[in-house]
């Protein structure tokens, strides 16, 4: 037999379920050549499951042909109910891929796409509310009641914490409690609602000036009516976007809330794949989109979904509420694409963030990523800490 026709083979696909802000789902692709890849899958119902299942199909496939693998695994499950699942295992799967091309090839993956745009990769901080919580070490940082958490004051505090750090992007949840909703199942705002949102905008923008770009978050909250009322409202305050004001299966309706204000809209966590996108972008119903990484089908499929979004100069604001293995997985690709504007980071009150992956400097320094020269992701998990953090009942890989 000729020599080309060997091949690495895949040998074993497996995951380790660990417990932080959310549920990080890790994927270890283990291959015959003892090379190693790790990735991450969005969390959610049956994607551990789905990638258990996936494995039978990738056992001695040869791990260097990502597309090939990546159609496969969809093919196999094109039909299935639970499409979404198996999007988020395919995802974390895939950046497994990439991480042992990488290191088959002595490339790292930028480099594996085409070459860096730019150096460093600017996060955008997710703060939720007034109140910061080290998740990890059981140290409640602003010992404050629930009212006081939702202040205007609080806000401004946490906002002008985080400019400290070198964020100088921040991002906020306005869909808060602290005016008991008359009816909690239709969300209908009323007048003193609103007016609290758009004093909470109003002290963090007065905390950290006009050079720091902020974000607010509506969670699909409200209907269309007071998504418009609240996007305007808070036009004198610049934002860098509105998330999520309306649910996501109506692109009609996120279209007149875009055309309604000029606060730039931005929407996608909960979408699949490029063609997730496609009626979006055709229709310009939002001004930026934000594909969630491990969720969209993996780095060559965001990578579409990206360039998609380029043709209708629209950026690209990947969200992210993964941990270090998915956020530099991310910053792998938004160091590619021209389009990109920032990189979400859902875990600065995670006190073990960086110390889950070997390094001798953090993930995240003074507000952006720097990319290294290593092969793959560049990066190393550090199973001591994964171990300390299973998730109750799970075991590593």
């Amino acid at each position: 037999m000729k020599k080309e026709n060997f091949h690495m083979k895949i040998t074993g696909v497996k995951t380790a379920l660990l417990q932080a802000n959310f549920e990080w789902l890790l994927v270890k692709i283990e291959t015959d050549e003892g090379i190693v890849g790790i990735g991450e899958a969005h969390w959610g119902f049956g994607v551990q499951e789905a990638i258990h299942r996936l494995e039978s199909h990738l056992i001695n496939e040869d791990p260097l042909n990502i597309n090939y693998l990546w159609e496969k695994m969809y093919r196999i499950v094109a039909g299935a109910a639970w499409q979404g699942s198996i999007i988020c295992a395919i995802s974390g799967v895939e950046i497994a891929l990439w991480d042992i091309l990488g290191k088959h090839s002595g490339l790292p993956v930028w480099q594996l796409l085409g070459g860096k745009q730019r150096d460093d990769i600017r996060i955008l901080a997710d703060l939720h509310a007034g109140a910061s919580y080290k998740i990890g070490d059981g140290t409640k940082v602003n010992d404050i009641n629930e009212e006081e958490m939702y202040s205007p004051e609080a806000y401004a505090a946490h906002a002008k914490d985080a400019v400290s750090r070198g964020y100088d992007a921040i991002k906020f949840d306005i869909d808060i409690p602290t005016l008991k909703e008359r009816d909690p199942m239709n969300h209908v705002l009323y007048p003193a609602q609103v007016d609290r949102i758009v004093e909470i905008i109003s002290a963090v923008r007065e905390a950290v000036g006009r050079t720091i770009d902020v974000a607010v978050d509506c969670h699909w909250h409200y209907n269309t009516s007071d998504a418009i009322r609240v996007a305007k409202a808070l036009e004198p305050f610049d934002l860098l976007w509105v998330e999520d004001p309306v649910r996501p299966e109506n692109v009609n309706a996120m279209k007149k809330v875009t055309d309604a204000t000029s606060t730039p809209v931005c929407t996608g966590e909960n979408l699949y794949m490029r063609h997730g996108f496609r009626d979006l972008l055709e229709k310009q119903a939002a001004d930026i989109i934000e594909p969630d990484f491990p969720r969209s089908g993996g780095i060559s499929e965001m990578k579409r979904i990206a360039e998609l979004a380029e043709s209708y100069y629209v950026p690209f604001a990947p969200h992210n509420v993964g941990g270090p293995i998915a956020t530099v997985a991310a910053a792998h690709l938004c160091a590619v694409v021209p389009n990109f504007l920032v990189l979400e980071f859902h875990a600065d009150d995670v006190s073990w963030f960086s110390s889950l992956v070997k390094s001798n400097a953090p993930v995240i320094e003074q507000g952006y990523i720097t990319l290294s020269n290593k092969p793959g992701l560049g990066l190393e998990l550090d199973e001591e800490v994964a171990k300390e953090h299973l998730k109750a009942g799970e075991t590593l890989f």
